[in-house]
């Protein structure tokens, strides 16, 4: 069984570690109080939400929570961009957040019902989540806004 606290505290840890890259790549972000905010950093133009990985390696796809794609909705809305970076353990990861299907009728990414453990409540329960295909992600070090 997981711990939801256990999983807080490598979450901030970790979300400590990668500030000052983000704050390079987005301008100085503040990172919000709540821990079970959508996005774990934001400025006046961005909202970034952090995942740590412990998987290295080729991905077919690399996930999230659909409640932060449905937060992005709300957000794009007011003009805001969002992004999500995923730190792997062979390198960082960016993705924009966008329209499930681009101009082109091509997918971006897909949703999926996936098992998680990560509610806290201690058992597996049925989470959306959306999975982005990995072409559509980039290394967090090449990419410029």
């Amino acid at each position: 069984m997981r711990d939801i606290n256990i999983d807080l505290k490598y979450g901030k840890k970790n979300e400590k570690i990668v500030k000052p890259i983000l704050d390079k790549v987005f301008g100085e972000l503040t990172q919000d109080k709540d821990k079970f905010a959508n996005f774990d950093f934001f400025n006046d133009k961005y909202h970034v939400e952090h995942k740590q990985r412990s998987i290295k390696g080729k991905y077919v796809d690399l996930f999230f929570d659909k409640v932060k794609y449905d937060k992005y909705i709300e957000l794009k809305k007011k003009g805001k961009r969002c992004f999500i970076v995923w730190s792997c353990k062979d390198d960082r990861y960016v993705w924009e957040f966008c329209a499930q299907f681009d101009d082109n009728d091509e997918a971006q990414f897909y949703f999926k019902t996936q098992k998680n453990f990560d509610r806290g409540k201690g058992y597996l329960q049925d989470t959306e989540m959306v999975n982005v295909f990995s072409e559509n992600i980039h290394l967090l070090k090449e990419f410029k806004i």
